[in-house]
């Protein structure tokens, strides 16, 4: 019985033990799992596209605003619609060879399904002008990615890819910052033709006559 009952007491602590042991790794795994969970979260960029912005300026203006940053922006118009509130620009390809990858990852998503290589990457900026009142306008900027794959088996396709939203917030920022206080810059200005004739200004005389005596 002296046997007995030393072995159950002796068992006790060790079994208490162990299982304390057991759920205090059980919480460490779990604590690791969710942190390396948040780490890969916050890791993966997710897309962000920017809202419509409504600017408190005329239609023509804005309209005229966001050609001009485009265009200043190196990108070639293939769309201008006036009356329909739309320009669209011709692709543009902003990286090629091995680090074609890399950079897409910066600004856009490649599907995960996709193998083989990525060589080359372009995409489309379009702006959508609504008028909203006479004098207030709103502006919506889109872009479309694509990237050429090659697989394999050497065969190539541009594939579409998710923006992030980096390219529209850019452009968005630019036109923000022409039109912030430089309505008049961008407002329709009369031609030398529409100006009324100035009269001209009288100059003195470089050889004044000699008061008489």
């Amino acid at each position: 019985m002296a046997d007995a009952s030393i072995g159950f007491v002796s068992l006790k602590p060790i079994c208490s033990q162990h299982v304390k042991s057991g759920a205090a790794f059980a919480a460490a795994i779990v604590a690791l799992l969710v942190l390396t969970g948040s780490m890969l979260s916050a890791q993966i960029p997710k897309p962000s596209q920017p809202d419509p912005v409504k600017f408190l300026n005329k239609y023509e203006i804005v309209f005229n605003v966001i050609r001009s940053v485009l265009i200043d922006s190196g990108y070639n118009i293939e769309l201008e619609d006036r009356k329909g509130g739309r320009i669209a620009t011709k692709p543009y390809e902003f990286i090629t060879g091995s680090l074609t990858s890399s950079e897409v990852d910066k600004v856009a998503l490649k599907k995960d399904t996709i193998t083989g290589d990525w060589i080359r990457a372009r995409y489309a900026i379009e702006a959508l002008i609504e008028i909203v009142t006479p004098t207030e306008t709103m502006l919506t900027v889109s872009t479309k990615f694509e990237g050429l794959n090659r697989d394999i088996d050497g065969t190539e396709k541009w594939v579409p890819l998710e923006s992030l939203g980096v390219i529209e917030k850019r452009i968005m920022g630019k036109v923000s910052m022409k039109l912030m206080g430089n309505e008049l810059q961008y407002n329709d200005k009369k031609g030398f033709w529409d100006k009324s004739p100035a009269s001209p200004e009288k100059r003195p005389n470089p050889y004044p006559t000699r008061p008489p005596l």
